[in-house]
């Protein structure tokens, strides 16, 4: 029942009771049948690609979302396996069929056929554990694969460079990539999940049936790139040397454009503390020797890659700079040394803004450096020559350029990596990072929020400062959020509130409550989620009814141009298919959700009042959905009821609206906070049950 053979589109296919359940079937089959499953499908992905090649419909959507669909099963059904091991050792909620924890050797200790590789999270709550290596044959056909599907890039240039500077590149693609009924959450981000998040098996299935975005090449990179996720966790040996040849080939070329493909995918990859000394050691040896151009792709796959190490062993990452000590090589010198060489080779304009994001990500791979940096910039306010390292003095450089006149853009993202870096290590009170960054919070703003202050453009395509204010916005909450909240929150409200500084603030507080996976919960910070709560129903309320208002007024021109409301602002039916020659929804929610999702230069925050306001309604409903909790407060039952009944008012006011885009999310929204897991955490008296029961019939 695959598209190419059915007719079928995804989201059609996901309807189907039968297709469920086989995809949740062959999901389930990974966890003790992974290598002959992954032959099986490997063959049925390419029996579909010779047929795509074959047919008249050769770039048919049906063959791209069939080609997408295997892939999304096999990706998820590796995630699961992987889950299952750690369901093995009695890490999360969820059933295995083998329990490893249980185990015992002779003199009663545990035993594990999975040797763990260091420890997760930025608190090191649990081991990490590497799935057992498949057979050799089956892995290098499975890096082949998914390289052959990642080896062409076609998303606007401005999406990269968007990704490189917030940060998380994945969401980030998928979230401008995507129509308001489309999916905008990439396979990779369920990697978080892997180790501690519990009933993942339908969240499994229905990752593989959402609906694709707008962009189905991205679709199927990001799922190839899941895949390696798994496959470098497996069969490190293989990766690791793929990406060797690759830099091999890329210095015997000369003038020739060099294929990195297999370097580009280590950004993928999942890699403990000794596989990033090897990667380190790799790219040491090569940095320096290829072309400029090269260089800086290098530098990308190299900052990315060490992200990914800091996050997935966040555990270890802290005991490096408890303990005061680097990754075993002696190769991450002589990078520092090149990486600056780049920087210092730059004056007007400076270098490109990864250099700096590396030289940041380098620095906080030596402890000792950045110990040492922390006592100049913050003790002496500067980075003084006698007695401090050349990389030591590069963050006191960034501190002093800060604070000038004509602020260099690349020196401002650098700064802002510092403060994204320090987000992972809250759970070591007082570390260096944190010193730093409290330093330079007040420096970044005053270059951002300041409009006479004048930022330096490194290249013709300058990045937004709508978006850098977005990242350290993000930054601030999870490290401060109550002060941070006194920063902005003054900005933000009020009659003379600008529209695009809400949106940046609501995705900020939305990129914040993403990294609850390195955070305990939203209990840490009761004030700054009163504070979020009451804006959020505040905007929700002003924005709604400006829409609305906007809504009538274009309606009644278009009924006095001889259209009626039901033919310009009807509502989408369900199954609307636009290639099938079906109009679309004339709703000004629709039109602007769907405004920049397919258009060269995208934005996050779009330049169009409407449509500022709607992606702002739109945002809400989405995080109220996703933790209803953040809205829900109070501390006792009857506050929290009080609560409730003011944003399940501003909600069903969605309902009103004609945009199937904002009834879906305002109907997602009422779900969850109607959830009764969630509403028996705080209803104690019957008589907030039967007013609750009482509301949600309204």
């Amino acid at each position: 029942m695959l598209p190419c053979y059915s007719g079928l589109q995804i989201e059609q296919l996901a309807a189907n009771k039968e297709f469920y359940e086989n995809v949740n079937v062959l999901i389930q089959l990974h966890e003790m049948r992974l290598s002959a499953l992954l032959r099986r499908l490997f063959s049925l992905l390419e029996t579909i690609s010779r047929a795509a090649h074959s047919s008249e419909q050769r770039n048919s959507v049906l063959f791209q979302q069939s080609q997408l669909l295997v892939l999304r099963v096999i990706a998820m059904g590796m995630f699961f396996h992987w889950h299952q091991i750690y369901a093995s050792q009695g890490v999360n909620s969820d059933r295995s069929l083998k329990n490893m924890a249980d185990e015992k050797d002779g003199e009663g200790n545990s035993v594990s056929s999975y040797p763990s590789s260091g420890t997760g999270y930025n608190n090191g709550e649990f081991d990490l554990y590497y799935p057992l290596s498949l057979e050799e044959p089956v892995a290098k056909r499975a890096f082949s694969i998914a390289t052959e599907y990642f080896r062409t890039w076609t998303s606007p240039p401005s999406v990269r460079i968007l990704a490189d500077t917030i940060g998380n590149q994945a969401f980030y693609m998928f979230y401008l990539r995507s129509t308001h009924t489309s999916q905008i959450l990439p396979m990779s981000v369920f990697m978080m999940d892997t180790a501690i998040g519990s009933a993942m098996l339908p969240r499994y299935v229905r990752a593989c049936l959402s609906e694709p975005t707008a962009d189905l090449t991205m679709e199927i990179q990001d799922a190839a790139g899941a895949i390696f996720m798994f496959m470098s966790a497996t069969n490190w040996n293989i990766a690791l040397q793929r990406a060797k040849s690759c830099l091999y080939l890329a210095l015997s070329r000369g003038d020739e454009v060099a294929d990195l493909t297999d370097i580009r995918f280590l950004e993928y990859a999942t890699m403990d503390i000794t596989r990033l000394a090897q990667l380190i050691d790799a790219f040491a040896d090569a940095f320096t020797r290829v072309k400029a151009a090269d260089q800086l792709k290098l530098a990308v796959v190299l900052r990315r890659a060490i992200w990914g190490f800091i996050t997935r062993c966040g555990g270890t990452f802290m005991d490096m700079h408890t303990n005061m000590y680097r990754p075993s090589t002696s190769r991450l010198e002589t990078l520092l040394d090149s990486v600056s060489a780049v920087i210092d080779a730059h004056t007007r304009p400076c270098a490109n803004p990864v250099y700096y994001q590396l030289m940041i990500m380098l620095i906080m791979l030596c402890p000792d450096l950045l110990a040492e940096s922390a006592e100049h910039v913050i003790e002496h306010g500067e980075a003084r020559e006698d007695g401090c390292s050349k990389h030591a003095m590069f963050i006191g450089k960034i501190h002093q350029q800060l604070i000038s006149r004509d602020v260099p853009e690349s020196v401002v993202i650098g700064a802002m990596e510092l403060q994204r870096v320090t987000t992972v290590m809250t759970a070591l009170p007082g570390n260096n990072a944190f010193r730093l960054s409290e330093r330079f919070d007040a420096d970044i703003n005053a270059v951002l929020l300041d409009s006479s202050n004048r930022l330096s453009p490194y290249r013709e395509e300058t990045c937004e400062t709508k978006l850098l204010l977005l990242g350290t916005m993000s930054c601030q909450f999870q490290l401060s959020p109550e002060k941070a909240m006194q920063i902005f929150l003054p900005r933000v409200t009020g009659p003379k509130a600008e529209p695009w500084m809400q949106l940046v603030f609501i995705h900020a507080v939305s990129a914040s409550l993403m990294q609850r996976y390195y955070r305990n919960g939203l209990a840490s910070a009761p004030l700054f989620n009163k504070m979020v709560s009451k804006l959020f129903l505040d905007l929700l309320r002003r924005n709604v009814d400006t829409i609305q208002t906007i809504s009538e007024q274009q309606s009644a021109g278009s009924a006095s141009n001889g259209q009626g409301r039901g033919t310009s602002y009807g509502r989408r039916p369900q199954g609307y298919n636009e290639s099938a020659g079906q109009a679309g929804s004339r709703s000004i929610c629709d039109m602007a959700l769907n405004m920049y999702a397919t258009g060269e230069k995208v934005s996050i925050i779009p330049p169009n009042e409407i449509a500022q306001r709607v992606q702002m309604v739109s945002n809400i409903l989405y995080e109220i959905a996703a933790e209803p909790r953040l809205v829900v407060w109070g501390e006792n039952e009857d506050t929290r009821f009080e609560s409730l009944e003011l944003i399940v008012g501003a909600i069903s006011s969605c309902i009103q609206e004609p945009s199937l885009a904002i009834q879906r999310r305002a109907g997602y929204a009422l779900r969850s906070l109607f959830n009764p897991l969630m509403l028996t955490e705080w209803m104690q008296s019957a008589d907030i049950v039967f007013a609750v029961w009482t509301l949600s019939l309204q």
